[in-house]
């Protein structure tokens, strides 16, 4: 199989959603560093012909991921792709720049309500995942971005990196280039995305004060479902406990950083 078999329109139209989200979560300084481009400025007619060249038929489907997979909260929510990113845009469009930037420092910079790192919720040793994200990005030649978060564990540089992918499999050159990243896609996802994204969506829903955040926590789980299903990308079931992070002073993980802590949502 080769990128035109498998469409390579839609790869890109993949891509192009995987990075708008890195922008949805970008901090709101950086839109005002970037001038004139908002996302959420888009027509909502383009934003829709985005999404359904990405997922086709699977835009207008609800989300109905196994109930031990993601935390209750999440999986009470039954929306589709369309209504979860039309949701974000409606409140992105309304929402005061002084409000977002200030839940935005209060979730996630300092001492952070809803950590964006991997490192933060998944207990292995910090150094080899660091160091296993590091191999990938190697691999492929591929430059993180610093504003994105210094550390390659961060949430918008993994997604930055998927999206790398995807645009790289639209554009390969023949059959064995395209298996190569479609292979490190699957990888990459089930060793560095699956176990951890919906911990952080829920984390993020659950301790926002503003409708933005959950709305964008939502876009994120349903479009990462919707990957997931469309490549069918191996993911092992979460335990029926969900991972939170937190600081435990009497065994920490590390000096300052969060360690885990299991909790029931039920």
């Amino acid at each position: 199989m080769n990128a035109s078999e498998a469409n390579t329109v839609a790869l890109a139209a993949q891509a192009d959603l995987v990075l708008l989200t890195v922008d949805m979560l970008r901090s709101p300084q950086a839109f005002q560093e970037a001038g004139q481009w908002r996302w959420f400025d888009l027509p909502p007619e383009e934003l829709q012909q985005l999404l359904r060249a990405a997922l086709g038929s699977v835009a207008d489907q609800a989300c109905l991921t196994p109930e031990e997979c993601v935390p209750q909260e999440l999986d009470a929510v039954r929306t589709t792709p369309l209504s979860a990113l039309a949701d974000v845009q409606r409140c992105a469009k309304s929402i005061e720049l002084e409000a977002w930037s200030d839940e935005y420092s209060r979730l996630f910079d300092g001492a952070t309500a809803c950590p964006l790192n991997q490192a933060s919720y998944i207990r292995r040793d910090k150094g080899t995942i660091l160091g296993d994200l590091s191999g990938f990005y190697h691999a492929f030649g591929w430059q993180r971005s610093l504003s994105l978060g210094e550390r390659p564990d961060h949430l918008l540089c993994q997604l930055e990196f998927v999206g790398m992918l995807l645009a790289s499999a639209s554009r390969a050159p023949n059959s064995e280039a395209y298996e190569v990243v479609m292979q490190a896609l699957s990888k990459y996802a089930r060793e560095h995305m699956h176990d951890w994204l919906p911990s952080v969506c829920w984390q993020m829903c659950e301790q926002t004060r503003l409708e933005y955040f959950a709305a964008a926590s939502q876009w994120l789980f349903v479009l990462w479902q919707s990957l997931t299903d469309l490549h069918a990308w191996p993911i092992d079931l979460l335990p029926e406990h969900h991972m939170q992070p937190i600081t435990d002073p009497d065994n920490p993980y590390e000096c300052g950083a969060p360690d885990l802590h299991q909790i029931e949502v039920n």
